[in-house]
């Protein structure tokens, strides 16, 4: 059986950072980095499907404390899931209103890959994900 190894916070924010200078570097715009709270009827996921096996693996730990943020960008008014799909679903499972997030900010005005990707599979909310036996 493999064991699912979870992020650190720390992990987390790396995370954010390694997924900021990519998106600089496929834009060719800046993005700057920022912590927030923010809801999770705004979260937008861009996977259409979560591993029921981590995902009951997140929710016992949650429940434990683990706390590492999801990676976001915001677009019109939503939050879309750039790292973190697990995590912000087992939260919105547990009954919780609101996630931490790290946002990816871009300096300049644009739409988003991941926008398209989720109007694509039809993802609007959470809710709209298919937890998978793998």
């Amino acid at each position: 059986m493999r064991r699912t190894r979870l992020i650190t916070r720390e992990e987390a924010f790396r995370r954010a950072e390694r997924i900021k200078d990519e998106y600089k570097a496929i834009y060719g715009i800046e993005f700057e980095l920022e912590r927030a709270f923010i809801p999770l009827e705004q979260v937008v996921p861009t996977q259409r499907e979560l591993s029921e096996a981590k995902l009951l693996v997140v929710l016992q730990e949650i429940k434990h404390g683990y706390d590492a943020p999801i990676v976001v960008i915001p677009h019109g008014g939503k939050y879309y899931v750039l790292d973190g799909h697990h995590r912000a679903f087992a939260l919105k499972k547990l009954g919780f209103t609101e996630v931490e997030a790290i946002l990816l900010r871009p300096k300049n005005g644009f739409v988003p890959g991941v926008v398209r990707t989720a109007e694509k599979g039809g993802l609007k909310k959470l809710e709209d994900v298919k937890i998978v036996r793998d």
